[in-house]
């Protein structure tokens, strides 16, 4: 299968009774569903594998296991109104997690994870300063994993709050708590006025 183009088959929300009914023929392992499936989470789960790994094939290799991992599970999915991408990118998140223990040559797992996430954090960031980049990288190591999870999922992937939620196993209260603080916490990092302020809901 080939990944889809950009802007194509955005997923629906939680609870939508479409996903629900992907959800039950998935289960039954109807190839049509898996394809559809594929078509539409895909772009998501490779984003999501690159920013937590620094090896874009690696990531790509990854995103084809997840899909062949949550087929082998597929009856064993409990759809109850919670996105189905939650539940892929669940099994993305324990791959990676998995990949990085592995890559004892590579140095602490933190550092791979922080230095991606600063970089697509920078390419967006209006900020001038050229050491944005490095800036970021040890900013986001003071914070918790918690709060670099979250920033990963609300604005890199530009994750709903509902899903990053049940992703998080967290409300949505708790959620955009969460966001403000990394933001906050982030920002105290860069060294306050430094870099402008930003945030999100």
């Amino acid at each position: 299968m080939r990944e889809p183009e950009d802007g194509a088959h955005d997923p629906p929300p939680a609870g939508d009774p479409a996903d629900a009914e992907l959800a039950a023929r998935a289960a039954w392992r109807d190839p049509a569903a898996w394809e559809t499936l594929f078509e539409t989470h895909y772009r998501t789960i490779y984003r999501y594998l690159r920013f937590q790994l620094s090896n874009p094939q690696e990531a790509e290799d990854l995103a084809s296991q997840v899909f062949e991992i949550a087929y082998t599970r597929a009856q064993t999915f409990d759809y109850r109104g919670a996105p189905i991408q939650a539940w892929l990118l669940g099994i993305a998140r324990n791959l990676a997690r998995d990949t990085i223990k592995k890559r004892t040559r590579r140095g602490p797992a933190e550092n791979l994870d922080t230095a991606d996430l600063a970089g697509a954090l920078a390419q967006n960031d209006p900020a001038p300063n050229i050491h944005l980049r490095t800036d970021l990288a040890r900013a986001l190591q003071s914070l918790t994993e918690d709060q670099r999870e979250v920033l990963r999922l609300r604005i890199i992937l530009d994750r709903p709050v509902a899903e990053t939620a049940a992703l998080m196993h967290r409300s949505e209260d708790a959620v955009k708590n969460l966001q403000r603080r990394a933001l906050a916490a982030l920002q105290r990092a860069l060294g306050g006025d430094t870099y402008p302020k930003g945030g999100g809901p």
